[in-house]
């Protein structure tokens, strides 16, 4: 406690943790750069509240981002923590963090997604890609979705999704060239002709969001092949502590409105 006398820092008792992408890149030696210690998303109870904490005390439910957590005990900044939904169990909060953030930047913001509009999401059973769904369905927009096996594919269908096709190779730009293509390409492939595969059926102007860890295409590349697309690469790690607060915040008010 004295440590965090005057610090915006919460010593949080950890209750759950999400596991994603970006820890098993980690801990396989794999991640570009320090990724620092495994686990990021948490949920928990604040132990101990910095005199610079605003908005926050001891005993309240948080869930959100406090990189090492993989323990007990980690210590996190306020500004990556948000007040859990009281609707949502600590192991349903800890899976939240990531990948609502991720989609709301990349859907919401980066791509600006219309009603109406046709999203291509890749590797779409994944934790990014059913939350991508939800937000794509709230904003009314139509999801086209990769998934790599059979079983992936047969759960994309029973949430509702009917454009569904195999994300092991380039085998999917047909059947979606022949539906007329899509608006926007939530992209985190890195099998070599994937994304070339992707902008084939990219309509013209279309915004195409990158969020892969590696084999990543460099802007001028991309704008060298489709000066016409608008280019996003996006990463959670790199957000200022306060997006990231708002993100979440965001997050919580939409599952607390039952979006």
């Amino acid at each position: 406690s004295t440590e965090l006398q005057f610090a915006d820092t919460v010593l949080l008792s950890v209750k759950a943790v999400g596991i994603n992408f970006r820890d098993v890149l980690n801990v396989l030696g794999m991640y570009p750069g320090d990724p620092g210690a495994p686990g990021s998303d948490v949920a928990g109870v604040i132990m101990v509240a910095g005199a610079g904490v605003a908005g926050l005390s001891v005993g309240d439910e948080v869930f959100g981002l406090a990189h090492g957590c993989l323990g007990t005990v980690v210590k996190g900044t306020a500004e990556m923590l948000a007040p859990m939904p009281p609707s949502l169990s600590y192991e349903e909060a800890a899976t939240a963090p990531t990948v609502f953030i991720t989609v709301n930047a990349c859907l919401r913001e980066a791509a600006a997604v219309q009603p109406g509009e046709h999203v291509l999401v890749h590797a779409a059973a994944g934790g990014v890609g059913l939350a991508a769904l939800q937000v794509l369905q709230h904003l009314g927009a139509v999801a086209v979705c990769t998934a790599g096996s059979p079983s992936k594919r047969s759960l994309l269908r029973s949430l509702g999704v009917s454009a569904v096709v195999g994300s092991r190779d380039s085998m999917f730009v047909g059947p979606l060239a022949a539906a007329g293509g899509v608006d926007v390409v939530l992209n985190s492939l890195t099998s070599p002709g994937m994304v070339a595969g992707s902008l084939s059926v990219l309509r013209r102007g279309g915004r195409f969001v990158e969020i892969g860890k590696r084999d990543i295409w460099a802007p001028a590349a991309m704008a060298a092949e489709r000066p016409d697309v608008s280019y996003s690469l996006l990463a959670v790690d790199f957000l200022p502590d306060v997006v990231v607060q708002s993100a979440l915040q965001h997050v919580a008010a939409g599952v607390a409105a039952g979006q």
